[in-house]
């Protein structure tokens, strides 16, 4: 299978193996986000640290993926976003759209609860 799945205490953490070209790597990553949100799963981890590259076609995937979380109340982190990752979200301007980290515990604790 190109994604690896773990969860991290309450967080889906998805690795996809593979570059996301819009082919069965990226619908395979949709897929997963709607399946663990539809079973309840509020906080989504992808961890981008096996991915060298994302073309327009993987960004509309990530954007999905997005929105399926958004959709059903749980949140959407990316992580070890590389620059040529960055750069392409920067370029896009859908850096504003999403949250991304250097690494998956930066992505973590990020969305545990800030106490006052």
């Amino acid at each position: 299978m190109s994604l690896e799945r773990s969860m991290i205490g309450d967080v889906c953490v998805l690795a996809p193996k593979k570059n996301l070209t819009g082919g069965e790597e990226t619908q395979i990553l949709t897929a997963a986000v709607d399946e663990i949100t539809a079973g309840g799963v509020t906080k989504v981890v992808v961890d981008l640290g096996k991915v060298a590259w994302v073309n327009s076609m993987g960004l509309a995937g990530l954007q999905r993926a997005r929105l399926l979380c958004a959709g059903r109340g749980a949140s959407f982190m990316l992580a070890h976003v590389d620059d040529r990752i960055k750069n392409l979200l920067v370029t896009t301007r859908l850096v504003i759209l999403f949250d991304s980290f250097a690494t998956v515990e930066e992505a973590i604790a990020a969305l545990e609860p800030t106490s006052a």
